[in-house]
């Protein structure tokens, strides 16, 4: 095995960067592990050419764009939420999700979807991994890995392996949810799981007053959700993302046509220069009609579109904008 530390440019440090000897027929490719910012693991995808975290801290993120923004404290009366974890990926978002509703009396139904069984395995192989999650909810990554389902008094939940396209099906059309934590690759690497026909689908799975949030803040991501019927929120930036203008996207699915979603400290309405960026060829979606194309497919098709508008284009916009 060949041992490098490296620090990169991005400020994250390679670990473990061997040999590896598994096919590149899996869904990722190779995986190579490194350690982010603060102090948790995270993994890149060969195949992907992508990290799956920010380089400032997997877990950091997972906390800042998802479980934050969900504001779980809106289920304590209730005591019951659902979840669907799309792309689980090495586990951090429901990890921290089991975290925060322990101790409470609200009750978790969990669903998850993910292509690539390797990354949990690879996370909890980890010792810093499994250092950061209580007994109950490792014991839970656990169970998601060996038989892919879980059961406890205060939550139960089933993973899907597979595309995400076609495993959506196999949750039963009863089934709702309250949160929709969606954490694909980026929509220019993985354009599969942010097509327009894809996150319509999503839209369809969400409860009155749902919620799907997601890091993307995408023109063409954020068109998809609105014509979705969704009402669009920006998370606000907050630590080491202050300079940005927006952290992610909530996607709210309306309760009769009205919006019982207030303006919290972690999101807020879209602003004007949002709203803009919507109506510039930055905002023509992804397509992916018979939910089978592959990645240069849908880049294809996006780029023809694109060619082919009279959409104000995204440089103009944000000339516009730069010093307002």
């Amino acid at each position: 095995m060949l041992l490098l530390f490296h620090t990169l440019n991005s400020g994250m440090t390679l670990i473990d960067l061997k040999s590896n000897k598994e096919s590149c027929s899996h869904p990722l490719g190779k995986l190579t592990s490194y350690i982010t910012n603060d102090g948790s693991i995270s993994l890149r995808s060969s195949y992907f050419r992508e990290s799956f975290h920010s380089s400032h801290g997997a877990k950091t993120e997972a906390l800042e764009k998802f479980i934050y923004p969900a504001e779980l404290n809106r289920f304590l009366e209730i005591k019951k939420v659902n979840v669907l974890d799309v792309c689980l990926g090495l586990g951090y978002n429901s990890a921290c999700l089991l975290e925060a509703i322990t101790d409470t009396p609200i009750h978790l139904s969990w669903w998850g979807l993910e292509i690539d069984q390797r990354p949990l395995k690879n996370a909890l192989k980890s010792r810093s991994f499994k250092e950061s999650w209580s007994n109950t909810v490792l014991k839970i990554l656990k169970s998601i890995d060996i038989s892919g389902q879980w059961e406890t008094t205060q939550s139960d939940g089933k993973i899907i392996w597979g595309d995400a396209r076609q495993k959506l099906a196999l949750i039963p059309k009863s089934t709702n949810f309250d949160l929709i934590l969606h954490d694909a690759f980026s929509p220019r690497k993985c354009p599969q799981l942010w097509s327009e026909e894809f996150l319509y689908r999503l839209a369809e799975k969400l409860a009155p007053n749902g919620r799907l949030i997601t890091y993307s803040t995408s023109a063409a991501i954020r068109g998809s959700l609105k014509r979705s019927g969704l009402l669009l929120h920006s998370i606000i930036p907050i630590n080491e993302e202050r300079s940005k203008w927006s952290s992610g996207t909530i996607g709210i699915r309306p309760i009769q046509e009205k919006n019982s979603y207030t303006h919290s400290s972690y999101s807020r309405a879209l602003s004007k220069m949002e709203e803009e960026h919507l109506l510039t060829s930055a905002g023509i979606p992804y397509r992916d009609p018979s939910g089978y194309s592959n990645t240069e497919e849908i880049l294809n098709w996006r780029e023809l579109e694109q060619k082919n508008n009279d959409l104000e284009s995204t440089s103009s916009w944000k000339k516009r904008w730069e010093h307002t």
